[in-house]
């Protein structure tokens, strides 16, 4: 579940105020470097800023790769190092963003959500991703301790892919696009899940399937809440007149505009199959309790005539007046014990084939 992050600490201050809103704050901030191009490539860790060697010599790209927020005024000097914009910085540190991309004088901003399961709840865990574009450089601002990053990572190592062939621009897309992929793990994780709970539906419903209907509900929903945001994310970059973007990386940014608009497509699908399930569900239950009346309705009926037969028999009657006894001849019948059972047997079966033959059983 999905906290909701407060930011009353930030009341009454003045904009440009370095306020740390992530729910981990107590995590170590690391500092990382990759100094690449197509011939080789450098990976360095810091624990000063002003070690830090951006914006790196012309023809190289860098990266530097911030982990951790919980130090604000840590991020505050990196942001004073790369001269960064104060509303910019302070955006960073607000880890309740939503998915956005701003345009200053001479980096781009972006802000995206990382998602990815946990394990042992089966829910979603959120993490802000902060980009800021330069002329040869990329600065990633993550929220906390481990991402989905290390494929980008691996690819500058063992020059795989485009990375070290590109400019930095390049190297944004790739880790926008890596983080979008990780949507797709999540949404299909998800599709398994309602569709394994849909054949569940259909055989025998359980109280239990309305609850995991309405968390899955939940989930897409949480999903899509990032999602729309990054769909138009993408849409803009495609259209926002910067120079720090190449003609040839909008190719590239299209195809992630794409995915995105599939994924938001797939979540609306789930959520209607969901909306059917529940209907499924709610038909399931009426049809089971409806069955169960009929049933009830169905027994109480063949014993309505069998407790009229028991209440006449089950009267006193047997008594005398002084004369001749007033009594009912079945009672001291040698045989009265036997027909009477035979004839409410009999009277329940010719109910029965009455009922099977009107198809009510």
């Amino acid at each position: 579940m999905n906290k909701v992050k407060r930011r009353s600490g930030k009341a009454g201050l003045p904009p440009g105020s370095l306020v740390v809103v992530s729910e981990d704050a107590t995590s170590k901030v690391e500092l990382r470097t990759f100094i690449y191009d197509v011939e080789g490539y450098s990976e360095s860790t810091h624990t000063d800023v002003n070690e830090v060697q951006l914006p790196p010599p012309t023809g190289k790209v860098g990266w530097l790769d911030v982990d951790g927020l919980s130090d604000g005024q840590l991020v505050g000097r990196v942001g004073d190092r790369f001269c960064l914009h104060a509303l910019l910085v302070e955006d960073v540190l607000n880890t309740d963003q939503r998915p956005k991309i701003e345009e200053y004088s001479d980096t781009l901003f972006i802000v995206v959500k990382m998602l990815s399961l946990d394990d042992e709840t089966g829910g979603i865990v959120t993490e802000q991703v902060s980009l800021v574009l330069g002329a040869n450089y990329v600065i990633s601002f993550q929220e906390k301790p481990g991402d989905v990053l290390d494929p980008i990572r691996e690819r500058i190592r063992k020059k795989l892919g485009r990375v070290r062939k590109s400019g930095s621009d390049y190297l944004l897309y790739a880790l926008l696009d890596v983080i979008v992929d990780n949507y797709f793990l999540i949404v299909e994780d998800l599709g398994e899940r309602i569709e394994e709970l849909e054949r569940k539906v259909m055989m025998r419903p359980g109280n239990e399937d309305l609850v995991t209907i309405q968390e899955l509900r939940g989930l897409l929903i949480t999903v899509n809440r990032y999602v729309t945001p990054a769909r138009e994310l993408a849409g803009r970059m495609n259209t926002i007149q910067s120079t720090l973007i190449d003609k040839s990386t909008r190719r590239y940014i299209n195809d992630l505009q794409d995915h995105t608009v599939y994924i938001a497509e797939t979540i609306g699908t789930f959520r209607e199959m969901l909306t059917n399930l529940e209907n499924t569900y709610h038909a399931g239950q009426n049809a089971r309790m409806m069955q169960v009346m009929k049933l009830l309705t169905i027994i109480s009926t063949i014993f309505i005539p069998l407790t009229f037969i028991v209440g006449i028999f089950g009267m006193n009657f047997d008594w005398e007046d002084g004369t001749k006894p007033l009594n009912m001849p079945e009672l001291h019948w040698k045989y009265g014990y036997p027909v009477v059972m035979g004839s409410m047997a009999v009277i329940a079966l010719i109910m029965l084939a009455w009922f099977r033959r009107k198809r009510w059983l």
